[in-house]
């Protein structure tokens, strides 16, 4: 199966992909190879306000078209982790949603570094270190700059598992909205995805199909 790229906008799926066949039950819009940023931003304006849950736009080429897609928004690059103890997997509870802990990258910074630093100021923890690296999540939304400026970000969230050994008790970061850190068995996980944003059920799914979560 070719390349099929998958980013969210207001928890609305826009798949990039080359086979018609993957969009047959689906809306899809077809680009050439003459599209562009402007024709992805002149798309993206029509789209976001319509009511569509899942859209395909097909190029012959998705890997190039996804380079062209991404240069249409701002980019602002963030990193994560899924932090494993003891089969346990570590949730932050923020906006009505359970989330893992991730944020921005920082200017310099290594995604790796960012991820590290966002789980231990996020959770209160220390001592925990990456695993390996995990699939990349993508998803849109809009920034507010001022009353009277806003712009579309596109951004990209570099994932890493973790693992962690020590018994120190994760605190919530409250100044940043989190009101509850905590660890999820295996048992209590789909129950917590279902409370959760779709790119993060994609990113469990994905990364740990044995889990048989989505």
């Amino acid at each position: 199966m070719k390349q099929m790229y998958k980013v969210f906008f207001n928890e609305r799926l826009i798949g990039i992909c080359q086979e018609e066949k993957l969009a047959k039950q689906y809306p899809f819009v077809r680009f050439d190879l003459s599209a562009n940023d402007v024709d992805i931003k002149n798309w993206f304006n029509s789209f976001k306000d319509e009511d569509i849950g899942e859209i395909f736009l097909l190029h012959p080429y998705p890997e190039l078209f996804f380079k062209i897609f991404r240069s249409a928004f701002t980019e602002m690059p963030a990193a994560g982790g899924v932090l494993f103890s003891r089969e346990s997997i570590l949730f932050i509870f923020r906006n009505g949603k359970w989330d893992l802990p991730k944020g921005k990258i920082d200017q310099n910074e290594k995604a790796e570094d960012a991820a590290i630093r966002e789980v231990s100021e996020e959770c209160g923890i220390k001592g925990h270190e990456i695993v390996k690296p995990l699939r990349s999540t993508y998803h849109i939304y809009e920034l507010q700059e001022n009353d009277f400026k806003s712009k579309w970000i596109f951004k990209e969230t570099f994932w890493f598992e973790m693992s962690y050994n020590r018994q120190d008790k994760a605190v919530p970061q409250l100044d940043e909205g989190i009101t509850d850190v905590r660890w999820i068995s295996a048992d209590e996980l789909k129950m917590v995805l279902e409370n959760s944003y779709k790119n993060i059920k994609l990113l469990i799914a994905a990364s740990y199909d044995y889990m048989r979560l989505v």
